[in-house]
């Protein structure tokens, strides 16, 4: 699925001025390789929040993810496809995601830190695909010497949060953060203060005060399986923090150990 398919996959998700910005670039796919978001909103005949909007719908933290992105696909069609282009593009579409975990939220990262290293009990719940990052998390903290429970199913999440107290910290994973199958098992609706959602849908249905939305929703709709590495990458990432500021000196703040994280990631992929 491109650019361009995704788009009309949310067609039905835009609201009035959204779909004024929809209807102009699925005519006018090329305007946005040369347009600032001041000028595409005026061709739009929206303004600036419009524009905004409409790309926080396709997953976009902004205008300028997006246009990287609409620009890749509008060079791409021109290109002869073979494997070591696709594997190329398939590199630099991770790579784009990648460079946007700095727009995490980082105070509710650094609050959920505190959390793991002061909570005495972790619970920690992923079903089906969105089960993999969270046994990894899991394992992750048990090896540092944290005490975690973990439910993979939605029964088995039932009777895990049946046990949870007021102090106890719950982390829950889910790739779309929808709240029907959550809903038949257990109710999220009334989370404390202690409840994390993670999640690469920028609007779940699911609301949590504390969610952590990652990087990479639009590329796990064009992606033929259910995607995990962006979540497991960001899983590395927390449980290196953690273990920093649980063994090693604090004065350095989250933003500088990340940013030397995601120096070393791009040393690699390059």
């Amino acid at each position: 699925m491109n650019l361009m398919d995704t788009i009309h996959l949310h067609k039905n998700d835009f609201s009035k001025t959204e779909r004024k910005v929809y209807d102009y670039i699925i005519q006018n796919p090329s305007a946005v390789e040369t347009a600032t978001i001041t000028k595409i909103a005026e061709l739009c005949q929206v303004s600036t929040s419009g524009i905004l909007r409409f790309c926080r719908v396709l997953g976009y933290k902004g205008y300028k993810d997006f246009r990287f992105d609409m620009v890749h696909y509008l060079h791409q069609e021109h290109i002869e496809v073979n494997p070591e282009n696709l594997f190329n593009q398939q590199i630099s579409q991770y790579l784009s995601v990648i460079r946007q975990f700095n727009n995490i939220d980082q105070n509710k990262l650094n609050q959920l830190i505190e959390q793991i290293k002061n909570t005495k009990n972790i619970y920690i719940i992923g079903v089906h695909y969105s089960s993999l990052p969270a046994k990894h998390l899991v394992l992750g903290l048990q090896d540092l010497g944290i005490n975690t429970y973990f439910a993979y199913d939605y029964m088995q999440a039932s009777h895990l949060y049946n046990t949870i107290h007021e102090d106890d910290l719950l982390i829950y994973f889910s790739i779309e953060g929808n709240q029907n199958n959550v809903s038949r098992f257990f109710d999220l609706s009334n989370a404390s203060e202690n409840t994390y959602l993670i999640t690469l849908n920028s609007k779940p249905k699911l609301s949590i005060e504390n969610t952590l939305i990652l990087p990479g929703y639009t590329l796990s709709k064009q992606s033929i399986v259910d995607l995990q590495s962006i979540v497991v990458i960001f899983v590395e990432l927390l449980l290196n923090i953690t273990q920093y500021f649980k063994i090693g000196p604090r004065q350095k703040s989250w933003s500088y150990f990340s940013f030397l994280l995601l120096l070393k990631m791009k040393e690699f992929f390059y």
